[in-house]
């Protein structure tokens, strides 16, 4: 809790200033470390030589810190003579018994006979009695009788420590208010990313067709191409329906990395009729790593975006490699391609859990922010996809799932 980010400074100088002018104390407010937050009002012109002086000035400052430190001690005021022979006064600013500041009042002298009430604070340092003109402006300081310096910092005590409080209260609720406007965000966030699932969903759904009639509809197709003597478009329609019946029959949430690939072999089978020779697919997941269970489909999403955003609008030929490996204790999976990049407002528009429109998530690769909601959904926001720009070209996204 810092004393800037609680108490109106600028009101703060005016009741320091009007303090200084009513009591003949300087005074000046610093935070718990010590740093000054506002200027001095009325310092003396012998305290302002006194700290020209550097040995002098750091005993200043330790006469400050050791007042502060005692005043905290007794959670009030602390009067004490500096080692100039000036009375001084640390005024805590304490915040449900928390220090965060406080207001050191004081340059004034005493009568002779009150001088032996208070004690230096730290040893009196002589040295600047030598100098006439310092000396000069010694003997111009006030003299004060302990009875009003110790009202005045009863009076201090209780208006500043009042005055916080009221700002700290004022604090919380601003603390409250933002509080519940990041929930309120946070749940608009959450109920958008519902809304655009159960669309996904619907939209899935829509799609659908009963298993037994497609199959049953693909091998008739498959047979026609055969008597049509269509090897090749037989090969596409065989592949088409293996990699359907994947998706329609299978249920489970989660499968292993070979089937993945499996997946992905006959779907890099098929983009091969689209885009000849011009993409070289390469995977590099060792064997033992295959068994290695992840959400279904995100390794295809991944590897369709990179085709679809990244090598197509490409000229010439391109290349996309997976990677495999343990970091960690997490599996790490890696696809890299060369095509175009993105750029870093297509990344954070994709990373972005508010989404956007259906039109504008498609533009955007509506593929990586579902893979990315089905990361963080199963395994936490520090399974959030990673998409980076690489130095040669290309981008590179990659996931990682608990092993």
């Amino acid at each position: 809790m810092n004393i800037q980010e609680i108490i109106d400074l600028d009101f703060l100088q005016k009741v320091q200033d009007s303090f200084a002018k009513a009591t003949g104390l300087a005074a000046i407010t610093v935070d718990f470390r010590g740093n000054p937050v506002t200027e001095y009002s009325n310092f003396s012109l012998f305290c302002k030589k006194i700290r020209e002086d550097q040995q002098l000035y750091d005993k200043c400052l330790k006469c400050d810190a050791y007042g502060g430190l005692e005043a905290v001690r007794r959670e009030n005021f602390f009067m004490y003579r500096c080692h100039t022979g000036l009375v001084d006064i640390a005024v805590p600013i304490i915040i449900k018994g928390q220090f965060i500041g406080s207001m050191l009042v004081g340059q004034v002298k005493l009568n002779e006979t009150e001088n032996d009430r208070l004690d230096y604070i730290i040893k009196e340092s002589s040295n600047w009695k030598e100098n006439k003109e310092i000396v000069a402006d010694f003997d111009q300081i006030p003299i004060i009788s302990i009875e009003k310096i110790t009202a005045a910092a009863k009076m201090m005590f209780y208006v500043i420590n009042n005055m916080v409080e009221k700002d700290v209260i004022q604090y919380v609720q601003e603390e409250l208010r933002a509080k519940d406007q990041e929930l309120i965000n946070q749940l608009k966030i959450q109920a958008d990313l519902e809304r655009s699932l159960y669309a996904k969903q619907k939209q899935f759904f829509k799609l659908m067709v009963n298993p037994n009639l497609f199959f049953n509809v693909m091998n008739t197709m498959s047979c026609l191409a055969v008597l049509e003597k269509a090897s090749r478009t037989q090969d596409v329609i065989l592949t088409f329906s293996e990699m359907m019946k994947y998706l329609l029959t299978n249920d489970n949430t989660f499968v292993t990395v070979e089937d993945e690939i499996s997946y992905i072999y006959m779907y890099v089978k098929l983009q091969k009729l689209r885009f000849e020779d011009r993409v070289q697919v390469m995977i590099d997941i060792p064997k033992e790593l295959r068994s290695i269970k992840i959400p279904a489909m995100i390794l295809q999403s991944i590897l369709d975006n990179a085709y679809i955003h990244g090598i197509e609008p490409k000229d010439g030929k391109g290349s996309i490699q997976i990677k495999g490996y343990i970091l960690d204790d997490d599996f790490i999976c890696e696809v890299i391609d060369d095509g175009i990049g993105m750029t870093a407002t297509a990344i954070a528009s994709i990373m972005d859990k508010s989404g956007g429109t259906e039109r504008e998530s498609h533009s955007k690769g509506i593929g990586l922010h579902h893979v990315n909601f089905i990361l963080t959904s199963n395994y936490g926001n520090e399974y959030k996809l990673k998409i980076t720009q690489n130095d040669a070209g290309g981008t590179t996204v990659r996931f990682r799932v608990p092993k």
